[in-house]
């Protein structure tokens, strides 16, 4: 359920920083969200009691052979923002433990609440850019 995005009008080089959440790569302009039960998209899904895909985002945007078009970011925002604010409203954020195939409760939301702000930053640089991202699920 995991994804790597990049705005297209930023340094390609400076992007690549070891798959990292973190400011420094938000501000590089880049985003990943990782590929396990404990990834923003995937808790968000648990916690919010919906499906939250980047599958299928992608496809409800109109991404276009890997890469989201400006026109399509603006769109993305509108679709994103009042999910992830109703996101970090919540203070009880769950994961799949697939181990046991039980729903768990995360005691450390505010991490969450942070990725989902660097989300948030990742967005609008990309539209402050005027640019498209490369997604790649």
């Amino acid at each position: 359920m995991g994804a790597d995005l990049y705005i297209v009008k930023m340094d390609r080089e400076k992007q690549y920083l070891g798959f990292e959440v973190s400011d420094k790569a938000v501000e590089a302009g880049y985003f990943r969200d990782c590929y396990n039960s404990g990834g923003l998209f995937a808790v968000m899904s648990l916690t919010l009691n919906q499906t939250v895909s980047w599958w299928k985002m992608a496809d409800e945007v109109g991404l276009k052979k890997g890469v989201l078009p400006f026109e399509k970011v603006i769109e993305w925002k509108a679709k994103m923002f009042p999910l992830l604010e109703e996101f970090k409203k919540k203070e009880e954020l769950y994961y799949k433990d697939y181990n046991s195939m039980t729903n768990k409760r995360i005691k450390e939301f505010k991490e969450y609440h942070d990725w989902a702000d660097k989300l948030m930053r990742f967005i609008d640089l990309a539209i402050e850019k005027k640019s498209g991202i490369i997604w790649s699920v």
